[in-house]
């Protein structure tokens, strides 16, 4: 990801707001967003969910479809990441600038979602070595307004949770 270089001032402003539990905001600095969460958003898929976390908003959709077990790991089925960083989301995605960020969000979804505390991977397996159910979840930032990291993630688990 992209270095953020700070001014003294800059540095200066947030220490002042964290010793004095205040954000730009008005909220604490223990004070979370409100998270609207709607499941079964998107009729011709398996599951999906729609996340709005602050000025972030999230849709995923997840279409699970019979296949052939890694080699890996011959009895699990396994989850593939699509992540499309929309144009309207902000300006910077225009053309390929949300590409690189669409690399790195899925790239992290596959390391957390591959941990075995996460999904039960094994109960997607089918038969042994020959069918397993496969999950391709498709991630939309629809708006990116902060958040991105956690907006997606509890997008993800809640359309897998609605997944049938």
């Amino acid at each position: 990801m992209a270095s953020v270089v700070l001014s003294e001032a800059e540095k200066l402003y947030i220490v002042h707001g964290v010793q004095e539990d205040l954000r730009t905001d008005g909220r604490g600095c223990e004070d979370y967003r409100f998270a609207e969460v709607e499941t079964g958003v998107v009729s011709n898929t398996s599951g999906s969910a729609r996340v709005k976390l602050g000025h972030t908003d999230i849709l995923v959709g997840v279409k699970a479809e019979m296949g052939t077990p890694k080699l890996e790991k011959p009895d699990e089925g396994y989850l593939e990441f699509f992540v499309d960083c929309s144009a309207n989301a902000t300006p910077e995605f225009e053309g390929r600038g949300g590409e690189e960020l669409g690399m790195e969000i899925a790239n992290t979804l596959y390391r957390v979602f591959s941990s075995e505390n996460t999904v039960d991977l094994k109960s997607l397996c089918i038969n042994r070595r020959e069918h397993c159910w496969v999950l391709y979840v498709d991630v939309l930032l629809l708006e990116c307004g902060g958040n991105l990291f956690d907006t997606i993630s509890i997008a993800v688990k809640a359309a897998l949770f609605n997944t049938r």
